[in-house]
């Protein structure tokens, strides 16, 4: 019977990878009258499936882009158009101006499979996406982000002190930070040791997600009922979707875990700790008691909180260890902000936000981290509603767009020696600098903007005052006397 079945959908795959070539060459024969965007070759049928690189594709997306003197690329697989967004401009042009056209989200299969799918960031265009954004962005808002800022404080002061006394664990304990703040954020929920359960959820996740490629990329994206095929039947190509089997379980039990251990306590009127869920799931409980509905489902709060724990977690653990691994190689830039430091804040205490704002050359060091190494590099794609046209080309219906981030802020129009982390280029040259623009686009653009923006920014501003305060960030030294230097490398998912 399995094997039955197994050889059914395998020819029904086999079937609808024949219907979708068939249409991808019409599409293409009619697409070539309207001026598509330029891009490589393609091959007969499948288009560029074979051709876009399975890792890292936005170093070769950029290349093409410098190749066909074009900020804006088309590709096509299986008779899908795939529309590659190469600078700032085309972004707030499209994504930005016309937001509402490209509001929607392609079908993210693969992340269906590993628990993703009642969260704001993969949900498609509608009143399940509006309601997720108001509960998120109405909470996240620069103001509304203020109260949290005690809570970052505190566990960065913690952190700091931990990594004084265990700093060959230094990793860990940054992930044990930024973990401890989403959970109090987002649950109320407090992290007292370093082997917390809780930590080690977060860690899976976020490895898991990490290592889940490129969104809406994976060949189970594009033939959804190859997600049913067992195991055994796996071929090195459908290698994502046992990935994404495996994950899961950990998706799962960050978005569970923390929610039924505080929802007694807030049921019961016990929970004293604010909280994402308890101002939500108590506005819920009245709306209960009184008789009025409810806009937002259970199962809508607990997958608006988990996005909080898995997107603001990992957004500012990575920031963060990128930041101190540039530290690490640039010895001088460190010494220029502790000497800043020094000069505001002075010996007799630690840094808060009340200093943010005296202290621009940090802040420089924060942008210039997420330009050099934008986190999630070609970001999640959009999908366009209709049909669209841009400065003489088609963007088709149902298009997936990808905001190529690395070529905007690696885009040697705006910024010279890109590969080079330099701080001060954003200064005026009467300053010493380049006067060159603040990045954008790590954030994503237009109504699919990352509403945590501000809280991960936060975090990164607060833990990175406190190390560069209380410690110097060394690399260690091999036998030969020689400073070992780390090795750099990224994942090839949603973040590095």
């Amino acid at each position: 019977m399995a094997v039955s079945l197994a050889l059914r959908l395998v020819v029904g795959a086999g079937l609808l990878f024949v219907v979708a070539s068939l249409l991808s060459t019409l599409v293409k024969r009619k697409n070539e009258k309207l001026c598509l965007p330029p891009g490589p070759p393609g091959e007969p049928l499948i288009g560029h499936l074979r051709i876009i690189p399975a890792d890292h594709p936005e170093y070769q997306y950029t290349e093409w882009g410098k190749q066909y003197k074009s900020d804006v690329l088309h590709l096509n697989v299986l008779g899908r158009s795939i529309i590659i967004l190469n600078s700032i401009e085309a972004a707030h042009d499209l994504l930005d101006k016309r937001g509402q056209n490209y509001a929607d989200r392609p079908r993210f299969v693969l992340f269906e499979v590993m628990g993703w799918g009642i969260t704001l960031t993969f949900l498609r265009w509608g009143p399940k996406f509006k309601l997720h954004r108001k509960l998120l962005q109405s909470s996240f808002t620069p103001s509304a982000c203020k109260p949290y800022r005690p809570i970052q404080e505190q566990e960065a002061r913690k952190a700091a002190l931990e990594i004084l006394s265990q700093p060959g664990d230094w990793e860990y304990l940054l992930r044990k930070y930024s973990t401890a703040v989403v959970l109090r954020i987002g649950f109320g929920l407090g992290i007292s040791s370093a082997d917390d359960p809780y930590v080690r959820m977060a860690i899976d996740a976020e490895e898991a997600t990490g290592n889940g490629g490129v969104p809406a990329a994976s060949f189970v994206d594009f033939f959804p009922v190859l997600r049913f095929l067992p195991g055994w039947l796996l071929s090195s190509r459908l290698g994502p979707l046992e990935h994404a089997r495996q994950s899961k379980a950990y998706i799962q039990r960050l978005h569970d875990a923390p929610w039924d251990s505080t929802e007694p306590e807030i049921r019961d009127g016990r929970a004293v700790r604010p909280s994402f869920m308890r101002t939500h799931l108590e506005r819920y409980m009245r709306n209960e008691e009184s008789g009025q509905a409810n806009e937002a489902s259970i199962a809508d709060l607990k997958g608006a909180a988990g996005a909080i724990s898995i997107a603001g977690g990992n957004t500012t653990w990575s920031t963060i260890v990128v930041c101190i691994m540039n530290m690490l190689l640039r010895p001088a830039v460190q010494k220029k902000a502790q000497a800043e430091l020094d000069a505001v804040v002075g010996r007799d205490r630690l840094p808060s936000f009340d200093d943010r704002d005296k202290l621009p050359y940090l802040e420089k060091i924060i942008q210039e981290t997420t330009r050099w190494c934008p986190l999630s590099p070609v970001g999640v794609p959009h999908a366009t509603l209709n049909h669209d046209t841009y400065k003489g080309m088609l963007i088709p219906k149902g298009s997936v767009v990808y905001a190529n981030a690395y070529a905007m802020t690696h885009d040697e129009r705006y910024y010279s020696d890109p590969d080079d982390f330099n701080p001060d280029r954003y200064l005026p040259p009467d300053q010493g600098g380049r006067g060159e623009p603040l990045p954008e686009g790590p954030f994503g653009f237009g109504r699919r903007v990352c509403p945590g923006q501000y809280l991960a920014t936060a975090g990164v501003y607060i833990m990175m005052a406190t190390l560069l305060a209380t410690m110097d960030m060394k690399c260690p030294v091999g036998p030969d006397g020689k400073d070992i230097l780390p090795n750099v490398k990224f994942t090839n998912g949603l973040s590095k």
